[in-house]
């Protein structure tokens, strides 16, 4: 018996020790770092208010005022909300907003201030809980068809689809950058969200392409944001910002190896966003698919060695803006891709941001939509999976990643 304790032990101080050094961390306030590496790393563990502030109608040029932030079925945002999410361990909270249903002034493409308020009230709400903070441009990105009937952009080699793009782009960023000009790199910007060929009417292939020119075309609305940001005035000249790729793609490295990162007029400010809903049969597309096995962590494996050989190496910070493992009724098998997908992550000095959009198969989610991404219950303040979060936090805050 004495024997036995001798090497059990140790092994339970360890884990302790672990577990409170976990703790420290997660419970510490986000610093915001000098370098695009250090500001990433510093993120730590990051959680997505999915299918809220971005919510969407595509059809009119109406302002759909304050309403649009429960049209798919999320309650209003509140402080406590917040808090809760600070609590479990997250730093960061990225809040996706789309703009294109709250244009005022088509003219000049000014952006209802009430809905800008309350974007504002958001941010605040975290800032407060000493958060890092992640704002972008969401569902705006359009077909070249969509373009005529609504605001927002699309990717085209049309010289006039292109400067109408850049020009929604740039009054967006304008106007975001003048209402936060003075806040501090706990608030970072990202330019766009996953963009992409909508319909696939310019390459045949809304999700993939490894078309050079298509990504270039990226590039070139990127820099216009981000021109603009530097431009506005305040802290933004100094502002971390977040780039996409294709489809904002981290595990298709035949499609990001074609995308060529945009000028800017500031040395290392810019942070490669980065989204890998993967192994993606265990984590998205295949109901049957519910075991998290070797060939699943080979593929984690390739994804994480990939994005650190050809952006962390070279000094480049990547944030992995959205992750999940839609839930399958395979709850353990979750946890254990948790703890080797964000364990990876964590090595390699990305953060995840978790999405969550709110919806499990106990709560009506389809088991074979591989959208059932919810985490916290927004309606009463809970955890559907707190075992899953705190294998997240774990690995996100383990001392020996």
């Amino acid at each position: 018996m004495k024997k036995l304790l001798k090497t059990i032990l140790p092994l339970l101080m360890g884990a302790a020790l672990l577990s409170s050094a976990a703790a420290d961390s997660r419970n510490e306030g986000f610093v915001p770092g000098r370098t695009s590496l250090e500001q990433a790393a510093n993120m730590g563990l990051g959680w997505n208010l999915g299918n809220t502030l971005d919510a969407a109608n595509l059809g009119s040029k109406t302002n759909s005022g304050l309403t649009t932030e429960t049209i798919w079925g999320q309650p209003k945002t509140t402080q406590q909300m917040i808090k809760d999410v600070r609590a479990a361990g997250f730093k960061t909270i990225r809040v996706p907003v789309s703009w294109h249903n709250h244009i005022v002034k088509g003219k000049t493409l000014t952006i209802d201030p009430k809905w800008m308020a309350r974007v504002k009230q958001i941010v605040d709400w975290a800032i407060e809980e000493d958060m890092c903070v992640i704002i972008n441009i969401h569902h705006d990105n359009l077909s070249i068809s969509q373009m005529k009937a609504n605001y927002g952009f699309a990717l085209s080699y049309n010289e006039k689809i292109k400067e109408q793009s850049k020009l929604y782009i740039s009054s967006v960023w304008a106007q975001i950058a003048e209402t936060f000009a003075d806040y501090d790199n706990h608030l970072v910007f990202e330019v766009l969200n996953e963009p992409r060929d909508i319909s696939g009417e310019l390459t045949g292939n809304e999700w993939w392409s490894t078309e050079k020119k298509v990504m270039d075309v990226i590039t070139e609305y990127e820099e216009a944001a981000i021109s603009t940001i530097r431009a506005a005035g305040g802290k933004n000249a100094d502002r971390f910002v977040m780039v996409p790729g294709y489809a904002g793609s981290g595990a298709a490295s035949a499609m990001l190896s074609q995308y060529t990162l945009p000028q800017d007029s500031v040395s290392d400010r810019l942070i490669l966003s980065t989204h890998a809903y993967s192994p993606y049969n265990f984590a998205m597309s295949d109901s049957k698919d519910t075991t998290f096995d070797e060939d699943d962590q080979k593929q984690l494996d390739e994804l994480f060695s990939y994005l650190k050989a050809n952006y962390i190496d070279k000094g480049i910070g990547v944030v992995m803006g959205e992750a999940s493992a839609s839930d399958k009724n395979n709850t353990q098998e979750r946890i254990k891709w948790a703890h080797y997908y964000f364990g990876l992550a964590k090595s390699a000095g990305i953060p995840v941001v978790l999405w969550d959009n709110n919806s499990t198969v106990a709560n009506g989610g389809n088991i074979n939509s591989g959208e059932c991404h919810g985490y916290y219950n927004r309606r009463n303040s809970s955890w559907y999976f707190p075992e899953l979060i705190e294998a997240m936090v774990e690995e996100s805050y383990s001392e020996n990643n």
